[in-house]
């Protein structure tokens, strides 16, 4: 019943240009690689980009595994060809070649995103967008002398540089929090000090030299002295334990290296799979896949077009069309490269979109009227629809993504425009 009108109404819409409001994450440039190389020969360029092409492989599939792949193990020795620019850039640092010392030049390459892509798709592999959460951090740990806040500046420069690789983008937290209280850490009290930084997820670590023995299930009481001194180095191995807090999921890991620098590396990818396996975007079988939405709360023409150029810049979401436009809201059909419960997820990292609570937030009816003008939509196939709808009983509730029709015309996901 609901097909016939679905294919009518269906009219691509243009997106125009508007100024593009500041949503959550970060946008990361995944496909930036920088090196050192010796001079600017083109020998030189071609052999620092089958060196750094597997960093940009792994950062934009997020998947460590990706350079055993055969393809691209293959493509890596024609690394030049997936450039599409590199600049060099003048450098106090040195680089040792066949053990001979000589000044280094900076070297940056930028690697074409659509050819990047592409490789992956033949792989088989995933693509994760360059919208990455933003990960607030925060650090204790423990060693003869009691609790510690203050890290080692070469431990951290670690870790930033193995986010960097990953693409993950970190805040380090300041002082706000007692060494005690991160030693056991509670959530509500946490996310409530973390709330200023505007984070999209909280990692917590502790570690301890082994010999002081296991790390507390995070709430055990403890009674170790807190102070704000450098921690002792040469104590390994070191045991850590962290909690990812993220969209109401806390993740846990645990590790044993020989260094503390070993424990802040190991962590970053721990976390940076699990956020690919959160937004990436997998291949699939099925091919495009067609999800129903609803957004309400749009108030003006503007807003319109401002959530319609949010959609459209978003990297799962190959095409947009509007099927229906009326006081409530709009209904648009969404062609995607993945299913229901990544569009879910990468509309709640993005904030733009929330699920609807309640069906109040109606447009004006000449509000309305300018948007289905503009979008093309014919108004007896949209009366048509919506006595489709109505004959459905579509629930003006937020549907579980786990449903089978979540997403259908039938049951479309629910949303509100957030301003």
């Amino acid at each position: 019943m609901l097909h016939s009108p679905l294919i009518r109404l269906l009219v691509s819409c243009v997106m125009i240009g508007v100024a593009s409001p500041l949503w959550a994450g970060q946008l990361v440039d995944i496909y930036r690689a920088d090196t050192l190389v010796k001079s600017q020969a083109e020998a030189e360029r071609n052999a620092a980009a089958r060196a750094t092409l597997g960093e940009v492989i792994v950062r934009v599939s997020g998947q460590r595994s990706a350079l055993d792949h055969p393809v691209i193990k293959e493509a890596t020795g024609k690394a030049q060809n997936y450039l599409f620019g590199f600049s060099y850039k003048s450098s106090n640092e040195r680089i040792t070649v066949d053990g001979k010392s000589s000044a280094a030049i900076g070297l940056q390459l930028n690697y074409e995103p659509r050819a990047i892509e592409q490789l992956l798709r033949q792989s088989q592999l995933p693509v994760w967008p360059a919208q990455r959460p933003k990960v607030l951090i925060w650090l204790v740990a423990k060693d003869e002398s009691g609790l510690h806040l203050a890290m080692d500046p070469i431990d951290i420069q670690a870790m930033q540089q193995q986010a960097q690789y990953r693409g993950l983008p970190l805040v380090l937290a300041e002082a706000g929090v007692a060494a005690g209280d991160l030693w056991n850490p509670d959530r509500a009290t946490l996310e409530a000090v973390s709330a200023r930084y505007k984070a999209d997820a909280i990692l917590v670590g502790r570690y301890a030299p082994y010999n002081l023995g296991p790390i507390p299930a995070a709430g055990a009481a403890n009674n170790a002295l807190s102070t704000a001194a450098g921690v002792a180095q040469g104590q390994g191995p070191w045991i850590g334990d962290w909690q990812l807090f993220h969209s109401g999921n806390v993740q846990s890991f645990t590790d044993e290296t020989p260094e503390v620098k070993g424990l802040l590396t190991s962590v970053i990818d721990r976390a940076a799979d699990y956020f690919a396996n959160q937004y990436a975007i997998a291949p699939s079988a099925q091919g495009p896949q067609a999800i129903m939405l609803h957004i309400g709360n749009i108030k003006s023409f503007g807003e319109f077009k401002q959530a319609q150029a949010y959609l459209n810049e978003l990297a799962m979401v190959q095409h947009m069309e509007v099927a229906q436009v009326n006081a409530n809201g709009i209904l648009v059909r969404l062609t995607t490269e993945g299913d229901v419960k990544l569009l879910v997820t990468t509309l709640a990292l993005g904030r733009r979109l929330a699920p609807a609570q309640d069906n109040s937030a109606a447009m004006s009816n000449s509000t309305a009227a300018a948007i289905a003008k503009d979008a093309g939509v014919d108004a007896d196939a949209m009366a048509e629809l919506d006595q489709a709808l109505a004959n459905e009983n579509t629930s003006s509730s937020v549907p579980a993504v786990t449903a089978t029709n979540a997403g259908s015309a039938g049951s479309p996901l629910m949303y509100v425009w957030q301003k």
